[in-house]
């Protein structure tokens, strides 16, 4: 059976839904709003700039998935960097991922919390969650995927909602001026760039992917798919809202939803982002993946089984008692960690290329 399992590859239909499940977030619902606070006057433009820089990032990534010929960054690595080196590495990456992963599940629920349950402790739905992710998580990557793939047939119909706003759309809401109205900031692209993040950890699912896989271009589709979805969803509201109301509503989406009327459900947007937990908890379980995956290298899974889970438990109990458990403290340590990980997304792969030029100074082939 585990001989099976290693044989055993990722279909191309289902890492690209999970590619775009990994990308897409709850960001969504606040994305008009920091668009117009950030970028301006038809800031839903603007994505498309990052989905550019995404779209160079994986292209620089499909350089070293080819040229490394599918090996493990983990091997790549270990091939020219000494342990020293590359354990506390990996060890920090580990912990960045799992620290992640915990804070954009706590982000949901400190939400939904404020929206529905809001006599609820945050720590019972937090806990309910990370259960969740990892029963999810033990049962593997393949796994993962199928659930990725049910979920997405659940949560597509939730884009058809938006004609409902079509009564209420002017396009002269729009202007004809272009990224004005505010101060543009080096924080505010980050801030808009970050919605985009979860494509990077495609470099560990080298070893779960052949040629039939099509891993990057799975990953090149799911990124214009967000795109497409994000670009959608802004345009609406931009449309729907002026800019001063969007830089004041906290989840513009949401409150464009609550206008929907639907004869069989009294609140729609409730609903809506409520089954939202289906797309978070598989971007919870990705990055928790990642993380546990780079444990199990660095402390061998047949004699340390139970590590990457302890590992995982112990962030994901830092993430929820040691950040106050209020929106307006979380967010800003959601937004601390995800322009670390931009910056991994961008300086793993040119070490990456770096060490396979080494290798091939050295004669070393990767067959």
């Amino acid at each position: 059976m585990k001989e099976t399992l290693m044989r055993a590859k990722l279909p191309f239909f289902q890492t690209t839904i999970l590619a775009n499940y990994i990308q897409t977030g709850v960001v969504v619902f606040s994305l008009p709003r920091l668009l117009a606070e950030h970028i301006g006057t038809n800031g839903w433009a603007a994505l498309f700039i990052c989905s550019a820089v995404a779209a160079v990032n994986l292209f620089l990534i499909s350089l070293v998935y080819r040229f490394g010929k599918g090996k493990s960054i983990f091997d790549l690595t270990r091939s020219v960097l000494p342990k020293f080196i590359v354990i506390p590495l990996f060890i920090i990456l580990a912990a960045l991922w799992a620290v992640l992963g915990s804070l954009v599940g706590k982000d949901f629920i400190l939400i939904i919390t404020s929206l529905s349950f809001r006599s609820l402790h945050p720590i019972y739905l937090y806990v309910m969650l990370e259960f969740l992710v990892f029963m999810l998580l033990s049962k593997g990557i393949f796994t993962i995927s199928n659930t990725a793939a049910i979920t997405f047939f659940i949560l597509i119909w939730n884009t058809l909602l938006l004609v409902y706003a079509q009564n209420d759309f002017e396009l002269s809401r729009m202007t004809s001026f272009w990224f004005k109205g505010v101060d543009h900031t080096v924080k505010g692209w980050f801030q808009i760039y970050s919605a985009f993040l979860g494509y990077e950890l495609c470099l560990l699912l080298f070893p779960y992917v052949d040629e039939k896989s099509h891993l990057m271009r799975a990953f090149q589709i799911a990124n214009l798919s967000t795109t497409f979805f994000y670009a959608l969803v802004c345009f609406v509201a931009f449309g729907f809202f002026s800019l001063h109301q969007l830089q004041h509503l906290k989840f513009p989406v949401l409150n464009l939803l609550s206008y929907v009327e639907l004869p069989f459900v009294k609140r729609v947007d409730d609903l809506v982002f409520n089954i939202t937990i289906l797309r978070v908890l598989i971007s919870n379980v990705m990055f928790a993946w990642a993380a546990s995956e780079t444990i199990k290298w660095v402390l061998p899974a047949a004699k340390f089984r139970s590590v990457p889970y302890v590992f995982l438990v112990f962030f994901a109990a830092i993430v929820f008692f040691a950040i106050p458990s209020t929106l307006e403290k979380t967010e800003p340590w959601l937004y601390r960690f995800s322009i670390a990980e931009v910056g991994v997304a961008f300086a793993l792969p040119i070490l990456l290329m770096i060490i396979l030029l080494i290798n091939k100074r050295r004669g070393q082939n990767y067959a």
